[in-house]
This record gives C-alpha cells, sequence and structure tokens, in this order.
C-alpha cells in the first residue's frame, strides 16, 4: 500500500512540473514571434552559430522578457529592438518602461509593431497607432509581418504598403521590414517601401534574401535579462551606426562628404528644394519650395530626429544639407546674383556678353552688345556657383548682377538706340545723373533744369540707371528721360 501511494505521490509531481513546463515553453515559444502560430525555421543542430567578439550585440525584446536589468543589459548591448504593439488593439505593457530604460542609459534602440491589419483602413489606422505609442526617442520603426491577415479581397502587399505609407506621412527616420525567410516569396511584399529588410533564419544558414539585419536565434543569452532572448547579426556591408545613426569617425567622414555639418552662412539652390516647417522634412510638415536658384540665409545647423543634417534659415524654416542639392556661397555673392526669388521677368545687358546653350558649359558661346535685352524664362543654378538666365529662346546668360539688370515691366515704352532725331512735346527736365527726381530727391547736384517745349534735343548716347530705366546722354553732358510720349519724332526733311 505504501509503494502505491509513493507511486501515487511521484506521478501526481510528474503531471505538476510537466505542465508547469508546458506552459512556460508555451510563453517563451512567443518572444521570437509575439502571439504568432506560424511554423518557423529552426537548425536541425541545436548547437547555434555564435556570435564573434567584435560583433555588435543587438537583441530585440517584448513583454516576455520581464523585467530586466538594465545596468548589466545596457553595458552588454549595442542595439536594442522593442516590441510597441500587436495589432492596434493591444499594446506591449512594457515597451514604455523599456524605452524609458534604453534611454536613460544611452542605449539606441529602434521599435516595432506586430502587424495585425487586413484592411488598408485598418493599415492605416494600426500606422497611426505604431506611432503614437512608440517613443519618439526610437531611432527606427519596423512592421513585423509573420501571419497572413489580409482580406476583403485585398493582398498583403496592398495592407503593407498602405501601412508604411501612412507610417511615412509621421516620420522621416528610417523603416524597416521584418518577414520570415520562408513566408518571403508568398507574401509577395514590395521590400523597397523599406530602408532594410530584417529576416529570421535560425542557425548556421543566413536568409536566402537580401536583408540588412539577420535574426539568428531565439536561445540567446544577455546580462540582465532572465531566459532566452532573439540575438540579431549584421549582414555583410552594414554598418551598426546605419541603425543606431551614432556617427564613428570613418562614417562622419562619410556624413561630411554627403552633408554640410557646419554653418556655409548662405546656400544656393542647385535644384528645386521644399522647405518645412520643422526639422523632420515630412509631408505634414511641408510648407512652399524654392525654386532652383534660389539663395538662402542659413541661421544654423540641425538635425533630424532621425539624425540627418538639416538647415535652418533664417526665416525659421528648415531645408536639406545635402550637397547634391545645395552649394555654399557668400552673402556677396549671393547679393550679387538674381535668384528665382526676384521674379525677374525681362533683363538688360549692362556690357557685351555672352549666351550660352547649356546652364552649365561655356562651349560654343555667342556674343552679345550691350544693352540687350531678353525676356526671362527661369533662373538656374549653372554648376559652379553662380546663376544663370534661361531666355526664352531656350538660351543662358549670367545672372550676376555685374552683368545684367532687370528691365521696368515699362520698357517697351521708352526709346533704347539713339538713330532718333527728336523734339520735345511736353515740359521736362534735364538731370546731372541717370537718376531722376523721386528717384534721388535727395541729391543736391542734381537739380534738374527745365528743358522747353518744342526743343530739338542732341542725343550722343543711351544710357541705364541702377533700375533699368534708360536715359538719353546730351551732347553738354547731362540727362533726359527716354520715355517715348515726351517726344516727337522729326520727319527727315524737317531735320
Amino acid at each position: 500500500m505504501k509503494k502505491i501511494l509513493m507511486l501515487l505521490f511521484i506521478l501526481s509531481l510528474s503531471v505538476v512540473f510537466g505542465l508547469a513546463f508546458t506552459n512556460e515553453a508555451k510563453a517563451y515559444e512567443n518572444t521570437a514571434k509575439p502571439e504568432s502560430t506560424v511554423p518557423w525555421e529552426y537548425p536541425s543542430n541545436k548547437l547555434l552559430q555564435k556570435q564573434s567578439a567584435d560583433a555588435p550585440l543587438i537583441a530585440d525584446i517584448s513583454k516576455w522578457q520581464g523585467n530586466i536589468d538594465w545596468d548589466k543589459a545596457a553595458a552588454a548591448l549595442d542595439l536594442v529592438i522593442i516590441r510597441t504593439q500587436d495589432g492596434i488593439s493591444v499594446e506591449d505593457y512594457m515597451h514604455k518602461s523599456y524605452e524609458s530604460a534604453a534611454k536613460r542609459q544611452d542605449l539606441p534602440f529602434g521599435v516595432y509593431s506586430f502587424v495585425r491589419a487586413g484592411t488598408p483602413a485598418e493599415a492605416r489606422a494600426e500606422a497611426r497607432a505604431f506611432y503614437n505609442r512608440a517613443s519618439k526617442n526610437t531611432e527606427f520603426y519596423v512592421l513585423d509581418v509573420e501571419v497572413k491577415t489580409n482580406k476583403n479581397g485585398y493582398s498583403m502587399r496592398r495592407v503593407v504598403n498602405e501601412y508604411v505609407k501612412e507610417l511615412r506621412e509621421l516620420t522621416d527616420k528610417k523603416i524597416g521590414l521584418y518577414v520570415a525567410n520562408h513566408l518571403y516569396s508568398s507574401f509577395n511584399l514590395d521590400t523597397s517601401k523599406f530602408e532594410f529588410v530584417w529576416i529570421p533564419r535560425y542557425g548556421y544558414t543566413s536568409p536566402a534574401y537580401n536583408h540588412q539585419l539577420w535574426q539568428y536565434t531565439s536561445s540567446g543569452r544577455v546580462p540582465g535579462i532572465n531566459g532566452n532572448v532573439d540575438l540579431n547579426r549584421l549582414a555583410n556591408g552594414t554598418k551598426l551606426e546605419f541603425f543606431t545613426n551614432k556617427i564613428s569617425q570613418t562614417s562622419n567622414s562619410e556624413l561630411v562628404k554627403k552633408y554640410y555639418v557646419m554653418n556655409p552662412k548662405y546656400v544656393i539652390l542647385k535644384k528645386k528644394v521644399k522647405a518645412y516647417k520643422k526639422r523632420d522634412l515630412v509631408s505634414k510638415n511641408y510648407k512652399k519650395t524654392y525654386a532652383e536658384g534660389s539663395v538662402l540665409k542659413v541661421e544654423k545647423i540641425t538635425k533630424s530626429s532621425a539624425g540627418t543634417p538639416r538647415l535652418e534659415l533664417s526665416n525659421g524654416l528648415f531645408v536639406t544639407a545635402s550637397k547634391a542639392l545645395v552649394l555654399k556661397t557668400t552673402a556677396a555673392k549671393a547679393e550679387g546674383f538674381y535668384t528665382a526669388d526676384d521674379k525677374v521677368k525681362k533683363i538688360i545687358t549692362k556690357k557685351e556678353l555672352y549666351i550660352y546653350d547649356s546652364s552649365t558649359s561655356n562651349r560654343k558661346p555667342e556674343k552679345i552688345p550691350q544693352y540687350t535685352i531678353f525676356n526671362v524664362n527661369k533662373v538656374v543654378y549653372n554648376g559652379s556657383g553662380q546663376n544663370r538666365f534661361q531666355i526664352l529662346s531656350g538660351k543662358f546668360v549670367s545672372a550676376s548682377k555685374n552683368d545684367v539688370i532687370e528691365a521696368p515691366s515699362t520698357i517697351e515704352n521708352y526709346y533704347r538706340d539713339v538713330t532718333h532725331h527728336l523734339q520735345t512735346k511736353k515740359k521736362m527736365k534735364m538731370y546731372e545723373t541717370l537718376m531722376f527726381g523721386e528717384e534721388n530727391d535727395d541729391n543736391a547736384e542734381n537739380k534738374p533744369v527745365d528743358v522747353a517745349i518744342g526743343t530739338n534735343i542732341q542725343v550722343v548716347g543711351i544710357e541705364y540707371n541702377k533700375l533699368g530705366y534708360p536715359r538719353f546722354r546730351l551732347d553738354n553732358g547731362k540727362y533726359v528721360s527716354a520715355k517715348k510720349t515726351l517726344y516727337k519724332e522729326i520727319p527727315w526733311y524737317e531735320q
């Protein structure tokens, strides 16, 4: 009887411990694939490939990791990726605590959302919830796509495209895609919509598809984290700073090649550039577009929330600091050229110049005389720190204020040559300089002299003042207006 009771006692203990082990296994089973039930790829050989000693330690975590000793974990980890939500209805109750701790420990982190949306509308709502719930200190966002959720005739590709599109409206930070190696083909997702792809495939064999991050085990160990944890390694050619946005000396030199990292004071636009109300250059922050050839005054260099350099302008707007789109210039040079903001429609050449077939090339120039008038199509950047006007013929001429002057809209109302024999038909004034009347009231030496009606004027030349108005230069060295309504032409037989 005692033996029977002992056997029953041992049997009951086995059942209890067996159930406990089963429940723990089920709970752990979800650490690498939150709430998922899809078959996963595990290696036949349980000896998992070890991370090399000099490789960064990257873990992804969720509520299943429970309380973490962040002093120990942060000392070991180079990057952690934290789950924000499981669809729109389940917010991971540990994510805010994890994010705060990572921020406090100066540990770079990203965030991910397990995708449950089945339609484009659900995808948009889920994307907004993801963004609103996740810490704005995140370095990047990830869509975790590992179960088939599409419905109502929509494909997984369409649903995920709508999800990432909505997220793009909210942030300019990197967005990645997490998709299993064995589901990659069947889901047919558009990876071109993402900055990086993260693929889980456990064991020695790396993912079969192009990727930047490889989740290679669900049985990793990290100091400060109890139990197993997912670990990841970078793909060949992918650097840790791609995810962390912490610039090393090497990557900083690469950054300097692409962006201005010190205030250039003034920039000229090589192409049209959008300006935004905030340093994150996303559509919801869009304010206006500056045309090619515009010159902008820069207040300071700032960085987007993703760490990308931006130019903060003197008017409070933000534009790209990319050297492919903007070029440093000086205040003198900036003020020395007409820009798109001047909205010049017509110009007069101040001296003999050349016109060109190209905005950037000086080949095959055609000489044009002083005081030639051109109608302007637009201002363009010539590739070497200067602007040119594209005229209506499609050719190009200097936009330097030393070479051309903006013509008044009424320029056609003035004589622009000296071939006419003229007599005054209205009372008018004669001046010592090119600036007349209200244009130069403070010049005591430029007091006008009356010219009587019926006076034949002896014109020896024509000159333009700084406002673009033509003046007749007389044989006595003084100037009168060249406005046509002031004169009548003397017929040849009366000359």
